[in-house]
């Protein structure tokens, strides 16, 4: 994660749908792509339990994780994708065949998402030369089998790129630019036809905040920024990007929230029930846990507990 200066002082808004590289402890079982307000928590693991499934009536045949560190080996494995694609049942005995490989036998895997990664390009060239969720969409082929389940995290890197803007209001640009990047991509992405034949859902992260609303980073350990925004700050700029992504994803077809932001809500760096590692960014392995039963509850409509 980079941090920024802002208003004569050091600021760090962290956010995570995040594509920060590094801090991951073992490695993905990833292939690469082929060419063809907080609001409290209602239960541990899930956001919506009334939300209908997102593959009611589908028949997947490829699942692809796009977008940040927290889709490419960000945090402390098993990571939540890998587990959607197929459970680790050593460590999670409670969730065998509650994965997508078990559910549709045969599914082709493409993992296209790169730590760091932010929307698209930016005027002002804050982003400087982080990998983009545009070129990952760009390198997708065209001809996948069966309905295709796509996975985004994205957001926390634009924001951290502009947290000097957004603190001192003047972000007015960064977040137009932003709006214009998401569309973009989930625009391509949502072309009939452009990933094959089937039909495309997506289940698309939002931002989270590690502080839990608190803006204050100063107490999350060394290798958190040593800063504090406070909380009226804080809550009004998370608020805000998130907003944006919200409307994107209520103006694209078959386009799911995954309010991760809910649902690591109470679970910070200050939290007893801590789901973050110890960069203060990624999700420890209970957090990609947890974020990986939200991802199969929205894909499913099932809500399964256990191996906590």
């Amino acid at each position: 994660m980079r941090f920024v200066i802002g208003s004569g002082a050091l600021i760090g808004i962290v956010g995570v749908a995040l594509g920060c590289s590094g801090g991951s402890t073992t490695t993905s079982s990833s292939t690469s792509p082929d060419g063809g307000g907080p609001g409290g928590q209602a239960d541990a693991g899930t956001t919506d339990d009334a939300a209908p499934p997102v593959t009611a009536n589908a028949k997947i045949g490829t699942y692809i994780a796009l977008g940040d560190s927290i889709s490419d080996r960000g945090g402390v494995a098993p990571f939540f994708y890998d587990l959607l694609l197929k459970n680790d049942d050593a460590a999670y005995p409670g969730w065998k065949g509650k994965d997508l490989t078990t559910r549709y036998p045969g599914i082709q895997y493409v993992h296209g998402a790169v730590a760091g990664a932010v929307t698209g390009p930016y005027t002002d060239r804050a982003a400087g030369s982080a990998p983009k969720l545009t070129d990952q969409i760009k390198k997708l082929g065209s001809a996948y089998p069966g309905d295709v389940l796509v996975t985004i995290t994205i957001g926390g890197n634009d924001l951290n790129d502009h947290a000097g803007d957004a603190v001192t209001n003047v972000d007015g640009p960064d977040k137009t630019q932003f709006t214009a990047n998401l569309q973009a991509v989930l625009a391509e992405l949502s072309t009939p036809g452009r990933l094959g034949a089937g039909k495309v859902y997506i289940v698309e992260a939002n931002i989270y905040d590690a502080s839990d609303g608190k803006g204050n980073w100063l107490t999350g350990g060394p290798r958190c920024p040593p800063f504090n925004t406070g909380p009226k700050l804080d809550l009004q700029v998370f608020d805000a990007w998130n907003g944006i992504i919200n409307t994107a994803i209520t103006a694209t077809p078959n386009d799911t929230l995954l309010d991760i932001r809910k649902l690591f809500d109470g679970h910070g760096f200050n939290s007893a029930d801590n789901w973050y590692f110890t960069d203060c960014i990624h999700p420890n392995a209970k957090g990609h846990h947890h974020l990986r039963r939200e991802a199969w509850r929205a894909v499913t409509g099932e809500a399964p507990t256990g191996d906590e």
